[in-house]
């Protein structure tokens, strides 16, 4: 089981978009959030096309976006994990573009739009907020430019790595996580049929690359991940 020192792939050094306990950098920043009562499971945090309302610091949990096309079709367009930030999509537009709902139980700060508005003419708060959005950004570009052309096994494997990297930056094992989406979500959203994802990880497990035990995973071989992860195809 190759657990010890993994080679790092340059393509999931994704910035991280920092964790919650950053925001006491500044007391006008943690100043200008509060915190929300305790999402449950199921619950929708925001719906499609609501008017936008302001920010959403994940502090525990994760939660899943997802934008409904005009003929039906529902497609899972972002996970949000611990650090990252919920409605930077909404800011130009006024409105959020997809359902935000929780995927367990998961704590959330919130910062009202009225007190973006301000940030400004808080030069310190302002830029500590643009760093943020940034980070979050930047991340979200790079995953999903890289993911959605690449082979099913790849898009797999990639998914896997940044999951992985995510808890890293948490301070958890990068190596044994729980992901509370199911594998029909983690199929929308890697634009892959249930059947397809399902018999991907069997091979994974198969291999020996990891386990799968419902929402448990574990990478036993994070090297030959890396190498699916970075193979052209």
């Amino acid at each position: 089981m190759k657990l010890a020192r993994p080679r790092t792939a340059s393509l999931f050094n994704q910035p991280s978009t920092g964790k919650v306990a950053g925001l006491t950098e500044t007391d006008g920043l943690r100043g200008a959030c509060r915190s929300l009562p305790a999402l449950r499971r199921k619950q929708v945090l925001v719906r499609q096309d609501e008017s936008f309302h302001g920010l959403y610091i994940v502090r525990c949990g994760m939660l899943k976006q997802s934008h409904r096309s005009k003929n039906g079709d529902e497609q899972i367009t972002h996970f949000f994990l611990p650090g990252d930030v919920i409605g930077l999509d909404a800011i130009e537009d006024r409105r959020y573009l997809g359902k935000v709902t929780a995927l367990d139980t998961v704590g959330l700060v919130h910062i009202p739009f009225a007190r973006l508005e301000e940030f400004p003419g808080a030069q310190e708060n302002h830029l500590q907020l643009l760093g943020y959005l940034s980070r979050a950004m930047q991340r979200e570009r790079s995953c999903m430019r890289h993911m959605m052309s690449q082979a099913s096994d790849v898009r797999l494997a990639r998914f896997f790595l940044i999951m992985s990297n995510s808890f890293k930056a948490q301070g958890f094992s990068p190596y044994q996580f729980r992901l509370p989406m199911t594998r029909c979500d983690i199929a929308n959203y890697l634009c892959m049929a249930f059947e397809t994802t399902s018999r991907l990880i069997s091979r994974l497990q198969k291999t020996g690359i990891l386990t799968a035990h419902g929402h448990e995973y574990c990478i036993k071989d994070y090297e030959s991940l890396i190498d699916i992860a970075e193979s052209v195809k």
